[in-house]
């Protein structure tokens, strides 16, 4: 096995004692909570009571979480607003520039071409005249 798939295993093993070890924990919980229900309630009642507790606390997990990812996303944006921003329009700048050097060069380099050009159509329009008279 290569390293990364060894990394990868351990990781799984890892994932896997996490997500057993957090079942174990709301088993507990769960058996606690219905303990500690009184003896007049039904036990739906109870298993209703630990129900509502649980969504209480997912609820408080999903709010801690979209919290994160707001805070996030705000500093995403400052982020492109503050440094990619201003690097995009120097990079824009940056292009023009180019694009008129390489302007400027395509005319500096078909300049002695044309002018060659030029110079033998003279030669070949003299040969003409020459030839006809």
């Amino acid at each position: 096995m290569d390293e990364n798939g060894g990394d990868t295993s351990k990781w799984k093993w890892w994932a896997l004692l996490a997500i057993l070890i957090l079942g174990l924990i709301v088993v507990g919980i769960s058996y606690g909570l219905y303990q500690l229900g009184g003896a007049d309630q039904a036990p739906l009642e109870r298993l209703r009571d630990i129900v509502i507790i649980f969504l209480a606390f997912q609820l408080l997990l999903v709010t801690i979480v979209l919290a994160g990812m707001t805070a996030g996303l705000i500093f995403l944006i400052l982020v492109l607003k503050d440094q990619i921003i201003p690097l995009l329009t120097e990079l824009t700048e940056t292009a023009k520039r180019l694009r008129g050097t390489t302007e400027f060069m395509t005319e500096e380099a078909v300049k002695p071409i044309i002018t060659a050009a030029g110079k033998a159509a003279k030669v070949r329009a003299m040969v003409r005249t020459v030839r006809r008279g």
